[in-house]
């Protein structure tokens, strides 16, 4: 065991000294590189600044003598300063740009200095230095250009320059890049000294460590740790210890929490199997992810087969499914079908439906749920019990029919029986002229509004205002309200715009509800007729007839749009079928709320269809 472990700890060993070796050597580069800047830049600062003083003091104490064009004055003061350490030269200008005084170079006297450093120093207008190699020897020098100007004016009257060695500088950085260099030799050895002291001991118990965790790995979880070195190395130790420990409670919390899922799911698996509604699921890229057997079973498609395949694939985009989770999809709402038909070689079939987005337990969404039921057997029901009420209805409009048919041909009946042998009788054939055409009329009357509630024809809309139709209406029975002291409110808005509608139909369908509340309070009363615009995306224009009348119980407001229901002593019961027939021809719609003898209102909502 111990001949295995050692050359790990070797490994270990010399993997901190390396490590340790190569961190103090990039600390030490490191802050060689930045003193040995910071130094350099500190020398060359120094050196400018005396540069420049001494610059300044040259120009402060050669301007009388620049005034004067003193050339002798100017040349001393230049001689002076050329003693100084590392001056190299002075050169003095004139206002002309002239030399006036050039150390060394007593022949360059009066001339303009042509080379671009001259030239750059004469034209500059505020201190100048320029890095340079001067004579020969190419010696490096900073070339320091103060100009002269006096109080009194801004003009130029000279220009002095200063030459000043770096190589004096240069020594000095030599210096302390030396300094540093041996500095840094020596912190490397002491850190190279205590890198390996202190990786021996840490890897002897770190191999021990390595040891148990090893055995750990492989499913020993008795392993303890014993060591005792008083720092982290022991800390770490018993850490280890703790977390086996941990790790124990844990394995079997999950083996109970497995267990738990395991049965879960199989609970669940048999729920979505034993569903009556199919359900299907899809994530965020439109694949689908679940398919329970009662789905596979109305789309005809095997799960095995389809999850994982984009739902455009399975289901074509005409597809009422794939419309109403793609719609959930994009708009992240709930979505619900009353009646989707899937149409298939045998026939259709008919599925209610309802479509939702699934979210994770942090709220974010993740996909959509789509849950549907085959209806295709209600749909039959219904059907059959649509059939049964047409049926119904055709009894009850053929007792009404021929009840109201029945009158006016017995009145006919009557008189054609007596018309052989009272036709030379004049107040007969007078009976018989007025009253056998009227009932003729009666019937054909009756025929006419049979015929128009079950016509099927498209109005033909024009522009029209609802507000004008109803007081044309009003206009036509307000003598009989008066009669009656029916009092008429008027709560018409008169901002309404123009809409679409057959002007003819409509006036005839508002002049059958204000008939009708008229009959309906023989005792007089208030009509109160008013409209309003609602609704932004869809806009409605909406009209509500109420009267104070003596109003219907629910059985009568239930059939009174009926054809031949009436509870009037006079009517056929026909006005109020064609107000219903007229309202939906306009793609309206009309509903009646009434209460035994609190009146009846009749709210009328009409698309704003614009021209």
């Amino acid at each position: 065991m111990e001949s295995k472990r050692y050359p790990k700890s070797i490994r270990l060993q010399t993997r901190l000294i390396l490590y340790s070796t190569l961190l103090i050597l990039l600390l030490m580069a490191l802050v060689i590189i930045i003193v040995e800047k910071r130094q350099t830049e500190t020398i060359q600062e120094e050196a400018q600044k005396r540069g420049v003083t001494m610059a300044r003091h040259l120009a402060a104490v050669s301007t009388n003598a620049l005034l004067t064009y003193n050339y002798v004055v100017l040349k001393q003061n230049a001689e002076r300063v050329v003693l100084e350490e590392d001056v190299l030269y002075v050169i003095i200008h004139d206002k002309e740009d002239k030399v006036a005084a050039y150390t060394q170079h007593d022949e360059k006297q009066g001339m303009i200095l042509t080379d671009e450093v001259s030239q750059k120093a004469t034209r500059a207008r505020a201190p100048l230095i320029q890095p340079i190699l001067y004579g020969e020897k190419e010696v490096r020098v900073l070339d320091i250009s103060i100009p002269v100007y006096i109080k009194e004016s801004q003009e130029k009257w000279g220009t002095i320059r200063i030459g000043l060695s770096l190589e004096g500088m240069s020594s000095q950085i030599l210096k302390t890049r030396l300094n540093l260099l041996v500095l840094g030799i020596f912190a490397i050895v002491l850190g190279i000294l205590g890198s390996v002291f202190f990786a021996r001991r840490i890897t002897q118990p770190i191999s021990n460590l390595v040891g148990t965790t090893i055995a750990a790995a492989k499913g020993d979880l008795e392993q303890v740790i014993d060591i005792h070195t008083g720092d982290e190395i022991e800390e770490l130790g018993k850490n280890f210890n703790h977390m086996i420990q941990q790790i124990r409670l844990h394995q079997t919390e999950l083996e109970n929490q497995l267990r738990e899922i395991t049965y879960l799911k199989a609970y669940t698996d048999n729920v979505l199997s034993s569903m009556t509604n199919g359900l299907i699921t899809i994530d965020l890229e439109e694949k689908i992810v679940t398919l329970n057997e009662m789905a596979e079973r109305i789309l005809g498609k095997r799960s095995g087969e389809i999850v994982g395949l984009p739902l455009e694939r399975v289901l074509s985009e005409d597809h009422p499914l794939y419309r109403m989770m793609i719609e959930t999809l994009s708009c992240e709402e709930g979505v619900f079908r009353s009646e989707m038909e899937l149409r298939k070689d045998e026939g259709s079939l008919w599925l209610t439906g309802s479509a939702s987005v699934l979210t994770d337990g942090e709220g974010k969404k993740i996909g959509v749920l789509a849950v549907f039921q085959d209806i295709t057997e209600i749909k039959a029901l219904e059907e059959k019990l649509r059939q049964a009420d047409r049926l119904a209805a055709l009894g009850t409009l053929s007792a009404g029919l021929a009840h109201e048919v029945k009158n006016p041909l017995s009145a006919i009946k009557t008189f054609v029986q007596l018309l052989p042998r009272k036709l030379e009788n004049p107040s007969f054939m007078e009976k018989f002229n007025t009253t056998v055409p009227r009932e003729i009329d009666r019937i054909n009357q009756l025929v006419e509004d049979l015929l128009e509630l079950t016509r099927r024809r498209t109005p033909s809309f024009v522009a029209l205002d609802v507000n004008h139709l109803i007081l044309q209406v009003i206009d036509l029975h307000i003598e009989e309200m008066k009669k009656k002291q029916i009092h008429f409110e008027d709560h018409l808005d008169r901002t309404l715009p123009s809409i679409g509608g057959d002007p003819e139909t409509l006036y005839r369908a508002f002049s059958n509800l204000v008939i009708n509340a008229i009959q309906a309070m023989p005792n007089g009363g208030v009509l109160r007729i008013s409209s309003a615009m609602e609704g932004s995306k869809r806009p409605e224009l909406n009209i509500i007839f109420r009267d104070a009348g003596i109003g219907m119980d629910a059985e009568t407001a239930k059939n009174i749009f009926n054809p031949f229901f009436t509870t009037k002593d006079r009517g056929v019961g026909l006005g109020m079928a064609l107000t219903h027939k007229i309202i939906e021809d306009h793609r309206g719609a009309i509903e009646v709320m009434s209460e035994k003898g609190l009146g009846t209102t009749f709210i009328l909502r009409l698309p704003v269809i614009g021209f």
